[in-house]
């Protein structure tokens, strides 16, 4: 492929910015609101678990037709980056929406759900577009790797500073003398990661462009028929789909319920800090490394192998004594640097997108990468809403000194539950049969349509 459109170094760094700023948004709404809802607000365990899956049901739903509807969109900005630009503050809103509750009982479920559900929407209006983006800045496979892989350093950076900052941030905001995060310490540390993330937002509408655009005369009606139609005709779509559903619901999940196990088996509230932002810092690490894997030995190689040993070190961490922190903490570097699946997952969307354009003529960027958005917030809901279920069912109790019973399932739901998922994850990779080059010959034929059809 000769003369490939591809994007400039500054459009590359800045992408992470997006995953940098929604971490700021996304992240600190898994990791705590949960236990938000439990010991602030006082929501029963029941109603946060109906919420979050409510929420989920309708993302399914909603996510394919946010995608579709940016697809077909046709603006001087190009198709996806309005979205990011004026959407980006609407989310920041009710992000920050979330960790209030002016209501008890029935009235405060009700305003804990509607928050929760618009914020779960506007997340998608934001991060579709913004996904999407990955597979249309450029033209050169290699490049995507490196465009994604500069979205996880962003991912892991963010998700470093959230784990790292928030515990410190709420018990300041909470008072002095605070030995716990009370309802103010949540909601001025969502204040401050809200405006940290708008600019970022705006930095990358403003340096990422469009270059790789739908055939002429390609399909810009919305048909709700015909996009959930072309998502399953795909069949590597669906395989990534189901890796990233598991992927997601095994790392998104696992950190909506981290904070139990951190404050009641570890015993210390602080210590979340530190065990949540070790895997970021190793995925930030094994992140560099992962373009040239990729090269070698195929992304979908990189992508199981990661998910393999991160099962392997979940477990690991699973058979650690509570109070051995080495152990604790050895396991929790290895689960980090290997911490790497993400662009790869990314990368094999804009392969099936790729390959359904070239079987059908139409491209689906905004629904196929809606599913990357879907699998995100399932994995969260999922997690959060079956953990805190779980966790429950074994005998935890909000604000109390947990049972020898409580603190194993506790460390179940954290640690062995996601473990199992990992493995099985990284063995559905397997289905996936389509090579590297493969994915460059459906590039190259692509290319030489859409040269085709603009010398018509």
């Amino acid at each position: 492929m000769e003369n490939k459109k591809m994007a400039s170094k500054a459009a590359v760094i800045c992408y992470s910015f997006g995953d940098l700023a929604s971490q700021f948004v996304w992240t600190f709404v898994g990791s705590y609101l949960t236990i938000f809802y439990t010991d602030i607000v006082g929501l029963a365990p029941i109603a946060i678990s109906a919420i979050m899956l409510i929420a989920r049901i309708w993302d399914a739903v909603n996510d394919p037709m946010m995608g579709a509807f940016a697809e077909r969109t046709r603006t001087r900005w190009g198709r996806f980056r309005p979205f990011i630009a004026f959407g980006c503050p609407l989310l920041v809103i009710f992000s920050i929406l979330t960790f209030t509750n002016p209501a008890h009982g029935t009235a405060g479920v009700l305003w804990a759900a509607f928050t929760y559900i618009i914020c779960g929407m506007l997340y998608t209006l934001v991060n579709i577009p913004y996904a999407a983006l990955s597979g249309v800045m450029t033209e050169d496979a290699d490049q995507r790797n490196k465009i994604n892989t500069s979205r996880s350093i962003g991912m892991n950076v963010g998700m470093t500073i959230v784990n790292a900052l928030s515990a410190i941030l709420m018990l300041r905001f909470s008072g002095e003398g605070a030995e716990v995060a009370n309802g103010h310490g949540y909601l001025m540390t969502a204040v401050i990661y809200g405006i940290i993330s708008i600019p970022l937002f705006l930095i990358v509408f403003a340096t990422a462009k469009e270059h790789v655009a739908p055939v002429a005369g390609a399909q810009t009606k919305f048909s709700f028929k015909d996009t959930f139609g072309n998502l399953v005709k795909n069949k590597y779509l669906l395989i990534v789909m189901l890796v990233m559903a598991i992927q997601m619901t095994a790392f998104m999940g696992r950190v909506g319920v981290t904070a139990f196990y951190v404050t009641y088996c570890l015993g210390s509230f602080a210590m979340i800090s530190v065990i949540m932002t070790i895997p970021t810092i190793g995925g930030i690490i094994g992140s560099f490394f992962v373009p040239f894997f990729a090269k070698k030995i195929g992304k979908r190689n990189v992508l199981m192998g990661s998910m393999i040993i991160q099962g392997c070190a979940l477990i690991m961490m699973y058979l650690s004594p509570f109070d051995n922190l080495k152990m604790v903490i050895a396991a929790d570097v290895i689960f980090g640097l290997f911490n790497v699946g993400f662009p790869m997952t990314l990368s094999m969307v804009a392969d099936s997108v790729d390959y359904m354009e070239l079987k059908t003529g139409i491209r689906t960027d905004g629904s196929a990468y809606a599913t990357y958005g879907l699998a995100t917030k399932l994995g969260n809901a999922i997690g959060s809403s079956v953990g805190i279920l779980i966790i429950t069912a074994f005998g935890y109790v909000a604000n109390q000194e947990q049972t020898a019973s409580a603190l194993k399932g506790i460390n179940f739901t954290v640690n062995l539950l996601p473990a199992i998922l990992f493995i099985v994850g990284g063995l559905c990779c397997l289905l996936w049969n389509m090579t590297d080059k493969d994915a460059d010959d459906i590039r190259a034929q692509l290319k030489a349509r859409r040269e085709g059809s603009q010398t018509e």
